[in-house]
């Protein structure tokens, strides 16, 4: 009877196992050093989850771009999330590639710090002639002129996102500029800008509107609604910014930027915001109109200069070492805007000490 109660026992114990289940190890089984130490062993920590990666931002231009680069790097310094970087050059354009290649510029850049916003501010000096498909310069004045500087300009928003298919482009545009002449030529340089990136797919940020007056008229200074205060936005040469006027440029950029780009939460960029929308560009005085200079006389040297690619006359004159009124009085008739290669200029004398 004894005997039957007991193996009873042993069939229920059995059956609450389960028939696949293990049997509890006997004190005399031995146990493998690695079973004791799986079963004192926590268990492991989950692993971190990985960190977002940091939205990588880079401002590239001319000198303008150089101001802006300065202002939005100290408004964006040390914002969690973000990698700001720029890298301006001045008196360099898409049409001065003997000063700066951009394209193989851009392209060494992004190799190495791949973007995913891209600020760009070139313009401001490429009111000359560009180089076309077929290798020949098209003028300022021809008619094909915008759309072969537009093809160049495309070239680095392709770049760009050769290296990144979803980079985000922006184009900044050439603000209003004092000087007659350079304010219609900047014009057009503007006009093909915006169609490229209207046909690419970037985004480009008119400030030559945002540099006018009320009545759209090249402008120096700027009153602050927050302080009722005029400041000055340009400096004397009417292309370079001031302090106020870099602040307000990356401002204007900021709120851009804004349009669509998540940026992180910053209250330096916050604040240039809102200095772009509190300051608006006013008329500038009335000045006092200055009689006409009679054109400097200047002596011939006998010498003649052959126009190299990418010459101008300031910078020829530089070369010589004589002021460019001079040069251009010694070559009356000749358009600085449409110097062509191998053009002969009569060199002028270089002037004695004290002579004006």
């Amino acid at each position: 009877m004894l005997a039957c109660l007991l193996c009873g026992l042993s069939l229920v114990s059995t059956a609450c196992r389960g028939e696949d289940s293990p049997a509890p190890p006997s004190p005399d089984t031995p146990i493998a050093p690695t079973d004791v130490f799986s079963r004192r062993a926590p268990a492991a920590p989950a692993a971190p989850a990985p960190k977002p990666q940091a939205t990588r931002l880079l401002v590239v231009g001319d000198s303008l771009s150089i101001s802006l680069g300065e202002q939005l790097e100290r408004a964006l310094a040390g914002t969690p999330g973000l990698d700001f970087a720029r890298d301006g050059t001045r008196s360099t354009g898409l049409t001065r590639p003997e000063l700066l290649d951009w394209p193989a510029r851009l392209h060494e850049r992004v190799a190495g710090e791949v973007p995913d916003i891209l600020v760009v501010m070139l313009g401001a000096n490429d009111v000359m002639p560009v180089d076309g498909p077929d290798g020949a310069r098209v003028y300022f004045d021809n008619p094909a002129w915008p759309e072969a500087y537009a093809a160049k300009a495309k070239g680095l928003v392709d770049i760009a996102r050769r290296a990144n298919p979803h980079v985000r482009v922006y184009w900044v545009g050439v603000p209003s500029m004092g000087e007659a002449s350079l304010a219609g030529g900047v014009r057009q340089v503007n006009a093909a800008l915006a169609a490229m990136c209207a046909a690419a797919g970037c985004r480009f940020i008119d400030t030559a509107a945002a540099f006018s007056d009320p009545d759209g008229r090249f402008s120096r200074h700027g009153r602050d609604a927050a302080t009722g205060e005029t400041v000055l936005l340009r400096t004397a040469d009417g292309v370079h910014l001031t302090e106020s006027g870099a602040r307000f440029l990356a401002g204007l950029v900021l709120a851009g930027l804004g349009d669509g780009t998540p940026l992180p939460q910053s209250a330096g960029a916050d604040e240039l915001r809102a200095y772009a929308r509190d300051v608006r560009p006013v008329a500038d005085p009335a000045a006092q109109p200055t009689p006409a200079q009679p054109a400097p006389k200047v002596k011939l040297s006998g010498k003649t200069y052959a126009v190299k690619k990418g010459d101008t006359v300031n910078g020829i004159a530089r070369k010589l070492g004589v002021p460019a009124a001079d040069l251009a009085a010694a070559n009356p008739g000749v358009d600085s805007t449409r110097l062509s290669l191998g053009q002969s200029l009569r060199v002028p004398a270089k002037r004695r000490e004290g002579r004006p």
